[in-house]
Parts: C-alpha cells; structure tokens; sequence
C-alpha cells in the first residue's frame, strides 16, 4: 500500500528563499485493481486500522511538484497542481489515482507572526505575577517575620511556604487521605501513557502499524481503555466532597444559599491555573517554535482558545464539540463540575428529609446505571474502548457520538462519581458504629483482590476490536465496565483507610508520591499543551516502536511535572491561599451567626471552605 503519511525535511526544504511546504490530505480514487481491493478490505477493519485510501502528505512543493510563492496563499489552485503531481507519482508506483486532494495549510520562509496587542497585555500579566511571587519570596527570605506569621496575601505569595506545603501538605492531606495523592499522581501517569500513544497515532508516523496492532498488545491494551483509568479521579472527587460536606454538616446550617456559595467556590479553586494555561496557549507558546505540523497542533490550539475561551471559563467545555476545544483536556473539570452541582442537590435533599438517605442514594445509584445503558442503547453507541479508533484518533474525536455522549459526558461517569459518594457515606458509618474492618478476614481477601480484579476489568473487551458489538452488549459494557472498576477503587480506598495490607498501603503511602500528587491537577492542565509543542517541532515522520514509545512516555511525564512545579508554587498555590483568607473570614463570621442555632440531626450543612479542594 502506499504510505499512509510522509514528512518531506521541514528545513531542508525552506532554506531556498522560494521554497513552498505544504500539509496536504487526498482520498485516493475507487477503481478495480487488486491493490485498491486490498487497501479497502483492509480498511474495513476500523476498530483497530486506519483508513488507507485517505493519504497523508508534508511536501516540499517547490521541489517536486513545481509550486513558487504565490500557491503558498492561492490555495485552490496549488490542490489542483498537487493532485496532479501526486496523481503521477501514485500511478507510477502503486498504479492508483488521486480522486480528491485539500491543503490544509502551505508554509514559506516569510512566515513569522509578530506578537500581538492581547500576547503583550497576557505577558504583562504573568510578569506581574512572577514579580509577585519573586518579591513576597525576597521579603519572606530577607526580613522574615518575628513571630512566624506576617502578612497573609504577601505569604501566599512566598515561594518557600508554598514549597513546605507543597512537600508536607496541610491538615487535610495527612492522616487517612494520604493514600489519594499517591493514586491521583497514578492515574496521571496512565493518562500521559494513553495521550503519548494518542500522540503517536494522530502524528505522522512512518509505521502505522505500530497504532495498529498495539489492538491486539496485552499490554498496550491497558491503555486504549484507559477512560476506566480516569474513574479513579471521579471516585475520589465523589468521596472528598461528600465526606467533608458530611463531617462539616453535623454542626452547621445548611440551606440552599450554600450551594451557589459552593459552586462559586470550587470556580475560584480551579480557574486560576486554567487561565494560566489558557493565556500561554493562545499568546506565547505559537511563538515557541516552528515546523510542518505546528500550525496543525499549536497555532490550531490558538485559534480555539482565542474563539472558545468562555467554555473554559464557565468550567463547561464537555457541552461542546470536542474538537473545537481549547485545552481538550480539562473535558474532566466540566464533568466533575456538573457531577458536583447535581451531588450539592442530592445532598441537600438528604438534609431535608434526614430519613430518605439511604433510599435516595440508592435510588440515584440505579439511575446512573440506567441512563448510560439506555444512553448507549438508544443512540447505537459503540462500546467506549472501541471508541479510540485509529482514525478518530486523526479526528481529534470529532464526529465521535460515542467519545461525546459516553466518554466525555456527565451521565457517562456519573455512577463512579455516585460510588465515591456512597463510599463516604459508609466510611463515615464505619466511623460513627466503630466498626474496625481490619480485624475482619473477609474484608482483608475482598481488599487484597480488588485490584487484581480492577485490572481485569481493564483488560476487558479486547475482543471487541476484532468484531463488531451488539447493541445491547455495548450497552450492558457502558453501563457496567468502568462502573464495576471503580468499585473495586472504592474498596481499595477503604482498606487503605484502614490499612489491611502493608504492601497495598505502602505503595500509596510513600513520600515522595505525595507531593507529586498534589501536582498533578497542573499536569493534568500542562501535559496535552507540551505534546503539542513536540509534536509541532518534528521534523521528520516518526517511526515508532516500544523504545521509542516508552523513551517519549517517559519524557512526557518528567517534562510535564517540571513544568507543573513553577505553575503550582506561582499560581495554584497562591490561588489557594488568597481563596482560603476570603472564604475563610466568611465562614468564621457565619459560624458565630449560627452559633446559638439549634442544629437538625444528620446531614445539616456545608463548609464552603472545604467542599471543592480536589482535583
């Protein structure tokens, strides 16, 4: 078959002052040859190949094909000079034909964009910040305050209070929930193995085989379904917020005002990082570097972010087309944002009527199981870990009905998120009876296998990517495959709390994980912005193989916590402590409001400080 995509050398091609390079796509032209025959057999199998007959070409147009400088803006005429081009040299070889060809994008020498009004007015902003940061440092270091405190907004500020808080933590993140750290920076990990191989798929890579049947790699499977990975984060989001709303509520009021206040909150937690992201991604980072692909991955991220930024702001970017996204990877915060909001209600409705905890919590179990079922069942969807197909991969996983409604949507994790709630509840049970599970035998066996059966879901339908599913048995896997998974995470977060296996514990109770975990929310905003500026900068097609799968997982991961480090010490933490001085005056004032009122038994109120301080 003729390459599925080439990469003529990016520099060589541009160092005569004349030089035209070109991105183009074609479809080649149906006839009756056996090639042509095989190339479309083969590309019936989309659940683990590409498609062939669509080919992917960077060429140096002024060198093969004849172009000069003014094909480089006349776009329709340079995709006519070349088909024809392509249309020889494809008969000559293969004896196909081209039957359609669209430039994408043509570069020359004279390319440089000059930064704009809006990158000088971002720049200014993150130079006062970092001045911020670099003067509360110096002041802090020089003329440190006598009795240990000082002035909060300027210690906010201090790169070294940040720094110690960063490595040891606050109160909230010693004790029983040192075990999340560990397994948020786990699940990061996963998620930058399951985008480098994204990366891989989605670039121009010499052997594309090697996307193909890493379908049928045990290993590699592991991370082409990797959304069940991505549950970890919604069970512990579920857990956090229920259980401090809880241990909060048994002292305070809580009414309805608490929820917009909660809600508000949370926005204050998450967004300073994302602009941060955000304003690089639109401003600086397309001035980085160049290459055949950087305006197909980096200046494409640019256009989105500069049209599409008040999805980010309002935290609802899973409501929109997902290849129109600016930073697709925060898809998570509007998922857990609207999972958290619905929880605030299910909450206050629990408070309302004290006695309907346990049937309304049951009853909104069934009902996230259903919804992604008949969701699924309705609508055809195809099972979630078929729905990362080599060329929806290409897409962006745009068009991708089961990616948008299963994948990415509130509903579709709704039951992980819901189990993280459930298992707060009865955590605190256990705490309030006295129960000790650790004496209980049956309870260690069901913990100790509960992560051998969590990879097992993991590995589950593999097979689904060498035939086509039926609707009802994609629908069942929706509903119950990654759901089944987070259980068992459910349990595993249990049994660390009561520390049933030294090994299990041990592995998420190690020090240095902690502060990488408290790291990762900035990773998780950095890392698709990174692959993107590598990704952009390749000059050549990318020939993968293991080595070099693993050598760019690798530096993926260690380039992503790098940069993660100044973005948290400069603008998560700071965020954190200035949100902590403003909510926490309120929430002492309201405190001594409410401290002659008689309190409902049960779950009776919020702590707008507390109920948003995960990822």
């Amino acid at each position: 078959m003729p390459a599925l995509s080439e990469l003529d050398d990016f520099d060589l091609c541009l160092r005569r002052p004349d030089a035209v390079y070109c991105i183009v796509d074609m479809n080649l032209r149906e006839d009756d040859t056996p090639l042509y025959r095989f190339i479309k057999d083969y590309s019936q199998k989309t659940y683990k190949n590409y498609n062939h007959s669509k080919l992917h070409r960077g060429i140096c147009g002024s060198q093969h094909c004849g172009l000069n400088l003014t094909h480089a803006v006349e776009l329709d005429a340079t995709a006519e000079v070349l088909k024809d081009c392509f249309n020889t040299s494809i008969h000559q070889g293969f004896g196909l034909q081209v039957d359609t060809l669209s430039v994408r994008y043509c570069k020359t020498q004279d390319d440089y964009v000059p930064p704009d009004t809006l990158d000088y007015v971002i720049g200014v902003i993150f130079l006062v910040i970092l001045l911020a940061n670099l003067g509360c440092t110096a002041v802090y270091f020089f003329w440190p305050p006598e009795d240990g405190e000082g002035n909060k907004f300027m210690l906010a500020f201090c790169v070294q209070k940040n720094w110690k808080a960063l490595k040891y933590g606050g109160s909230a993140d010693g004790g029983i929930f040192k075990c999340f750290q560990a397994l948020r920076f786990y699940t990061m990990v996963m998620i930058l193995g399951l985008h480098s191989m994204i990366f891989i798929g989605y670039g121009y890579t010499a052997n594309p085989e090697f996307i193909e049947h890493s379908y049928d790699d045990f290993f590699k499977s592991l991370l082409f379904n990797a959304r069940i990975i991505v549950q970890i984060f919604f069970v512990m989001g579920g857990f956090l917020m229920a259980y401090k709303m809880i241990v909060y509520a048994e002292t305070h009021q809580f009414s309805l005002k608490t929820v917009p206040m909660a809600i508000v909150n949370r926005w204050l937690r998450l967004i300073p990082p994302v602009l941060v992201v955000m304003g690089l991604a639109m401003t600086w980072v397309p001035h980085m570097g160049s290459g055949p692909m950087w305006d197909a991955v980096v200046k494409r991220e640019k256009d989105m972010c500069r049209s599409n930024w008040w999805q980010l702001v309002i935290l609802m970017p899973n409501l929109f087309p997902f290849e129109h996204l600016c930073l697709p990877q925060a898809w998570y915060l509007g998922t857990d944002t609207q999972l958290f909001f619905v929880t605030l209600i299910i909450m206050l409705v629990i408070w309302k009527w004290p006695r309907s905890g346990v049937p309304v919590l049951s009853v909104v179990m069934v009902v996230s199981l259903i919804i992604p079922f008949l969701q699924s069942y309705l609508m055809n969807l195809l099972p979630i870990r078929v729905s990362i197909f080599p060329e929806s991969i290409r897409d962006i996983f745009g068009y991708n009905d089961t990616f948008y409604h299963a994948y990415v949507s509130a509903q579709g994790n709704w039951a992980g998120y819901h189990l993280g709630v459930l298992t707060a509840w009865f955590y605190h049970r256990a705490q309030t009876k006295k129960w000790d599970l650790a004496d209980s035998w049956l309870f260690k066996i069901v913990y100790l296998v509960s992560i051998p059966i969590a990879f097992g879901t993991v590995f589950m339908g593999t097979d689904l990517h060498h035939r086509e599913a039926s609707v009802l048995e994609s629908a069942v896997f929706n509903a119950l495959n990654q759901n089944f998974f987070a259980l068992c995470i459910c349990i595993f977060i249990i049994g660390c709390f009561y520390k049933c296996n030294r090994i299990y514990v041990g592995s998420v109770e190690w020090g240095p994980l902690q502060p990488l975990g408290r790291l990762s929310y900035c990773a998780m905003l950095l890392h698709a912005t990174i692959l993107r500026t590598y990704g952009g900068q390749m000059r050549r097609s990318f020939y993968a193989t293991d080595y070099t799968a693993i050598m760019l997982f690798a530096g993926i991961v260690c380039t992503t916590y790098l940069w993660s480090l100044p973005l948290h010490l400069f603008v998560e933490a700071p965020a954190c402590q200035i949100q902590k001085i403003f909510f926490g005056a309120k929430v002492q004032k309201r405190d001594r409001e409410e401290k002659s009122t008689k309190v409902k038994p049960g779950i009776s109120s919020v702590s707008v400080s507390t109920v948003s301080t995960h990822i």
